[in-house]
């Protein structure tokens, strides 16, 4: 199968929604960011990049490794992640899947999981993957996330992993026994097929779920134009290239562990190494003893992951680790919090991690991933309650803009859009999110308010975060940050949220925190409320101490605020005089 340009795109007909072009030029005084042009693609599709990446390769090598969850590590060649997704196509196409069609993946074996996802993309299929479950909790929910998912967007086909049992009410419905393709494991047992189909470059290369916790959750579409786009600009912009060794330990059903690193890090035919999730969380400085090891010069995280490492300081004494070659931490997902960068940037200085090595960038599944970041070294140490995200990538622009979406003077703050060859046309199968997501002028609105100052772009926090408080606005990361400056305090477990007034009238704050083992939860609570009143004039209402198990965090370890405000209010936790922790 040689034909091109027959891969068919199911998000409903939508035009493109390309916005303003990169390179047009704009009134001067207003907050807009211009990348420039895109960088030029030297590959048609995202298939293409694989084929290449094990053509390059030297016999014997092994650039992909895997850190299972305890701790042993596979190593794998990009030529055999070639042949094992030609033998899974080869199983797809005998059980009759078209070009075109959606597959959902949930496959909880990392390089099973990759297999598969490069066996859709070889035959044209649009891969879906599905979080199978990178911690205890979320591997519970894992079957009725698939059930949620699979019912939702039509009953498409369906690969498991080996073993992985699917929730009883999707097995029942009739349509099941037609959807399900087998396990991976099935799969890999048919013959390969190594005739690849060719898609357009404007064609879906893949469908990302987006965190959502309940319901079915949105499906982000992006073409093999947006990836590589972006892939490549970054690639240019951070001067990453063939003898880049990165290291991921974020799940791979993620933007960030899976295009922003590993289809980033095929496209170069670099050295990549992916942990599992819950490997790391176990022993945080088991990230960075593996970087040391596999010689790392590249990593990313959320904030919160820094402040792990932070919290483990009083460890570091004896390591011998050489951390003088990591160059690029990508630092996104979440708010930066400058106090939490320069403790991670000081307590690793011993051991060689260069000063300038961390890079707070903007991003999100919607835009193929980070397209905005810039050295912390150079911009972060004026600003001690923002931290400024960069300058756009080539082929992405930046806006802010008012209520009637026309750009703000620079300096003033509003809602953050974005447009670009990076950009998604839209969510598969969602017309309704697709009209609340874009401006009549084609943008996408991000969710985020920031502002422009001396040509970067300082992202403030979610619009849906902001608390009011006596009518003044407040950012919910803001007061977590300060609060978990407290000892008594583990970090990232804190929430900050509005929640209903018992009057009804208005909202009143609550900070649910994590006390630390051996801390008296009466004490902690008191301190809570004392740090909150002396940083920020406001009177703490409700501060409820929790566990680790009532903050629900999305699959990359990012605080649910809306999930655990529905939580205290429903639960009564901040309707009383907390002592113990709410769950207790």
């Amino acid at each position: 199968m040689t034909n091109s340009g027959n891969a068919t795109s199911f998000g409903g007909g939508m035009a493109s929604r390309d916005g303003t072009a990169p390179g047009t030029p704009t009134p001067p005084g207003v907050s807009v960011l211009d990348g420039g042009p895109p960088v030029p693609l030297d590959v048609a599709d995202l298939g293409e990049t694989l084929v290449r990446a094990a053509a390059r390769e030297r016999p014997g090598e092994q650039r992909l490794r895997f850190v299972r969850a305890d701790g042993s590590e596979e190593g794998r060649s990009y030529g055999r992640l070639l042949d094992d997704a030609a033998r899974i196509l080869g199983g797809l196409r005998a059980a009759g899947v078209r070009p075109g069609e959606t597959v959902v993946l949930q496959v909880a074996d990392d390089p099973e999981l990759l297999t598969a996802f490069w066996a859709c993309v070889l035959g044209g299929f649009v891969p879906m993957p599905v979080n199978a479950g990178a911690t205890a909790e979320q591997r519970a929910a894992a079957p009725g996330l698939l059930h949620r998912v699979w019912d939702g967007y039509g009953a498409p086909r369906v690969v498991t992993g080996p073993g992985q049992e699917p929730a009883p009410a999707i097995t029942a419905d009739p349509r099941w026994a037609g959807a399900w393709l087998g396990s991976t494991r099935d799969l890999l047992a048919h013959a390969p097929d190594r005739d690849r189909y060719r898609a357009d470059t404007d064609a879906p290369a893949v469908r990302l779920l987006t965190s959502g916790s309940t319901g079915v959750p949105k499906a982000v579409e992006l073409t093999h134009r947006n990836v590589l786009s972006r892939t490549a600009a970054t690639a240019r912009v951070n001067r990453l290239h063939h003898g880049t060794h990165s290291f991921n330990w974020m799940p791979l059903d993620h933007v960030g562990g899976l295009v922003m690193f590993h289809a980033r890090d095929v496209y170069l035919g670099c050295h990549q190494v992916h942990a599992r999730f819950d490997w790391v969380l176990g022993d945080p400085l088991r990230w960075l003893a593996a970087m040391d090891r596999h010689r790392s010069d590249t990593t990313w995280a959320p904030n919160f992951a820094f402040g792990l490492i932070n919290d483990q300081a009083d460890r570091l004494a004896g390591r011998a680790w050489d951390l003088s070659r990591v160059r690029y931490i990508m630092n996104g997902g979440e708010a930066v919090r400058s106090g939490v960068v320069r403790r991670f940037l000081e307590v690793l200085a011993p051991f060689g991690l260069p000063s300038d090595a961390m890079h707070p960038g903007w991003g999100m599944s919607e835009t193929s991933a980070g397209v905005a970041d810039c050295e912390f070294s150079a911009v972060g140490a004026g600003d001690e309650r923002h931290v400024p995200v960069g300058r756009p990538q080539p082929g992405t622009v930046l806006r802010v803009v008012d209520d009637r979406d026309e750009p703000v003077p620079l300096g003033d703050t509003g809602h953050l859009q974005v447009s670009g060859t990076a950009v998604t046309s839209g969510y598969y199968r969602n017309e309704e999110q697709n009209r609340a997501s874009f401006t009549a002028d084609g943008w996408f609105r991000s969710g985020d308010l920031a502002y422009v100052r001396d040509g970067i772009l300082t992202v403030t926090g979610r619009a849906s975060d902001v608390i009011l408080l006596d009518g003044v606005p407040h950012q919910g990361h803001e007061i977590e940050a300060r609060v978990e400056e407290l000892d008594c305090v583990v970090p990232s477990y804190t929430v900050a949220c509005g929640v209903s007034a018992a009057d009804g009238a208005g909202e009143e704050l609550a900070v649910a925190f994590h006390p630390r083992e051996g801390v008296d939860p009466a004490e902690a609570r008191e301190r809570v409320r004392a740090r909150v009143a002396d940083s920020f004039g406001v009177r703490l209402v409700h501060a409820v101490p929790v566990t680790r198990e009532d903050v629900p965090k999305t699959g990359i370890g990012k605080l649910r605020r809306a999930q655990l405000r529905q939580w205290l209010e429903e639960s009564g936790a901040v309707g009383r005089s907390v002592a113990e922790p709410a769950s207790a």
